[in-house]
């Protein structure tokens, strides 16, 4: 355990490509919210939001955040916004005199890492949220990102992924060595989400769900890698069971369309609903019967908690760090990833069999309770910052 104090607060610089609702985002500000400002001061590096009227990088700033925003910070690898993206943030970095640098996601990633070292920052870090090798870009761009992982890795002091089993597949792909490597488990604040519980009833009503019929939720950008076309087609066979039901999407995203064509194609428009993005995406997992959650490739799927607090059981692919999320066969069903007929299986098992959907539901609050709160990512990031600052001042570089 560090001893670290300074007579200054440490100045820590987030870099991250989007500010949006939801995934990596999302848990970032939930951490740094409740950093503790009398030792740390965080500010915040980002690129312009791609969803229409999401409100994330305002709320940021009204939190008391320091938001800089680089409009050439893109998702997309286009070689002169990225040049100039990186000389904004090298810049930025000079200019703020931070003493760690904190990169999250694979594009911030890599530009953040870059300029920090370009900077001569002492302390460079970054945090995938994630991997990049199964779902999410072909075979050429996942090539050209692994490579730029590798390189990057050789200045960075600290890779911290959201999973033990996390690790593994970058030891494999040859990114860092294994001392680079600590794993924090994302969190939630378990009393404030409790208190986000409503009516069942009036809930159902507002997003136009019948209170009879049993109500499956998934919740995540409509993408490639959140696997959506699965479920959808795996819906088509539950319903032949159990014809009273719905399903809802919550969040968008570029499949949308075809997605809603899928549905039409299938028959299903009357069982099927798409509702974009949500604020109250707790709210309504609230008033569900099954949260299911299709992945190709996930990180760690911080909505599983959200589904975990309220009590609201779980079909998840087993995937990513899913496994270390969701315990098969003890809070929840996991089943393997792009098959229809097992995710079929596994919600028509969980509605039918509604003493174990609850026996998993509430293994699956206790389990949330001991091992996924909030106050513990922070407490863990925080003792983080300060071993890693402190072994840099000492000269001790690894």
């Amino acid at each position: 355990m560090s001893n670290y104090k300074s007579a200054e607060k440490i100045r820590v610089l987030h870099v991250i490509t989007r500010l949006e609702r939801g995934g990596a985002p999302a848990v970032l500000l939930e951490v740094l919210r409740r950093c503790d400002t009398s030792q740390f001061e965080h500010h915040i590096a980002t690129g312009l939001s791609q969803v229409p009227d999401d409100d994330m990088i305002s709320f940021a700033k009204d939190t008391g955040f320091r938001v800089v925003v680089i409009p050439s910070l893109i998702r997309d690898i286009h070689p002169f916004l990225d040049i100039y993206a990186l000389s904004k943030l090298y810049f930025l970095i000079l200019r703020g005199r931070y003493d760690i640098v904190h990169c999250h996601t694979s594009k911030g990633g890599f530009l953040g890492r870059l300029a920090a070292r370009l900077a001569k920052v002492r302390v460079i870090i970054y945090s995938p949220h994630g991997d990049i090798f199964e779902g999410y870009f072909g075979k050429i761009k996942t090539c050209l990102f692994t490579g730029l992982e590798r390189f990057s890795a050789r200045f960075t002091d600290k890779i911290i992924t959201l999973t033990k089993s996390g690790i593994e597949p970058y030891i494999r792909a040859g990114i860092g060595q294994k001392p680079q490597f600590d794993y924090i488990y994302n969190g939630i604040d378990v009393e404030s989400f409790e208190k986000r519980k409503v009516d069942r009833i009036q809930k159902r009503q507002e997003i136009g769900v019948e209170n009879d019929c049993f109500l499956v939720v998934t919740a995540g950008r409509l993408v490639p890698v959140k696997g959506h076309t699965y479920l959808i087609t795996a819906f088509a066979q539950v319903i032949t069971e159990i014809p009273n039901i719905r399903l809802v999407f919550l969040g968008d995203g570029e499949l949308r369309g075809e997605l809603s064509e899928q549905v039409k194609t299938l028959g299903l428009e009357k069982h099927v609903l798409f509702l974009g993005m949500r604020s109250d995406v707790p709210e309504i997992i609230s008033c569900s019967d099954l949260f299911v959650l299709p992945s190709v490739n996930e990180g760690f799927g911080v909505v599983l908690l959200e589904a975990m607090v309220m009590k609201c059981p779980i079909v998840a692919t087993n995937v990513g760090g899913v496994p270390e999320v969701v315990l098969d066969g003890e809070t929840g069903i996991l089943v393997p990833l792009k098959d229809p007929v097992q995710l079929a299986g596994g919600i028509i098992q969980l509605l039918k069999d509604t003493s174990l959907a609850k026996q998993m539901a509430e293994c699956g609050y206790q389990r949330l309770k001991a091992c996924f709160d909030i106050r513990e990512t922070v407490s863990k990031t925080e003792q983080l910052y300060k071993e890693l600052l402190e072994r840099k001042l000492c000269g001790d570089v690894n």
